[in-house]
């Protein structure tokens, strides 16, 4: 594991994933390769270094996902938002949909936006 930490978040993160949201990538995006790369911060800290690199003006960021549900970067991608379900598998063997577990490329979103691109929809559109 790597020796670097993040001094926002405190979580551990390999250098050569990089902790800046890449061109375009949308919330949704960076915070899944982030708590793949480093884990859940235990908090909504990549979620708001998201907000302070690319959406300054978002200031109620984190009430808006805490009035969803999300007290954390992975219930933010696994409560509020969810990959699409164009990306899911069937297991061959249970039959099961699966989430998958690497997502394409960003779609991308415009500059400062907090929202998700097209790969993410609601988790509550997915309750069945």
């Amino acid at each position: 594991m790597s020796n670097v930490i993040h001094i926002f978040t405190g979580s551990q993160v390999d250098p050569k994933v990089g902790v800046v949201p890449r061109p375009g990538e949308c919330l949704g995006c960076f915070t899944h390769r982030m708590v793949l790369a480093g884990g859940c911060s235990n908090g909504l800290g990549w979620a708001e270094h998201y907000r302070l690199v690319r959406a300054r003006r978002a200031v109620t960021l984190r009430r808006r996902l805490t009035a969803l549900g999300a007290r954390c970067d992975c219930e933010v991608i696994h409560e509020i938002w969810q990959p699409s379900p164009v990306l899911w598998t069937r297991d061959p063997q249970s039959g099961d949909l699966a989430a998958p577990s690497v997502l394409p490329p960003c779609e991308g979103v415009r500059p400062g936006s907090t929202k998700p691109c097209s790969w993410w929809v609601s988790g509550a559109s997915l309750a069945l």
